[in-house]
């Protein structure tokens, strides 16, 4: 699953990058902080809309109300531990599903390295331990955590349309 707002700003500033002679500088630096916010972003919304997209099967308002909120909890906190477990709340085989497709990946390390170093950005210094190709490989590689969690919860092709 693709996310094409960003795969265009991702195009963007490789562009300015490459136009300006800016890799390996400062500016790489700014940039790469810009979209580690900008990924984390998309995928907190993402979780968020996919969980509360499988949960649409239930036609209880009071239910749904109570999952909504369950929703935007769990996306606040998404490193893969986190996802596990709100996966492990639909049940043990949505868990054990995901947690078999990703624990100890090249998936799970790519999103692990967008997240820390995102929270690095967001809660620390600022100082960033990744250049744009190292960001560019690890969002290509951590959209298979995205695509997991759709299988893991069941998703199916209506229940996912239009979020590209």
């Amino acid at each position: 699953m693709r996310f094409s707002q960003l795969d265009e700003e991702i195009k963007l500033c490789e562009r300015h990058l490459e136009t300006t002679g800016t890799r390996n500088t400062q500016i790489e630096n700014y940039i790469v902080r810009y979209l580690l916010v900008r990924v984390c972003a998309e995928y907190e919304t993402r979780i968020k809309t996919l969980v509360q997209r499988r949960c649409t099967r239930v036609n209880d308002a009071h239910i749904l109300s109570f999952t909504n909120r369950g929703a935007e909890l769990a996306a606040r906190n998404f490193n893969i531990g986190d996802i596990t477990g709100v996966l492990g709340m639909f049940g043990e085989d949505y868990k054990a599903a995901f947690k078999q497709a990703v624990h100890s990946q090249t998936c799970h390390a790519a999103w692990d390295n967008i997240y820390n170093n995102r929270h690095t950005v967001a809660h620390g210094d600022g100082s960033v331990m990744m250049t744009f190709n190292d960001l560019k490989r690890d969002y290509a590689n951590s959209l298979v955590v995205i695509e997991e969690i759709v299988k893991a919860l069941c998703l199916r092709p209506k229940d996912i349309a239009g979020l590209k």
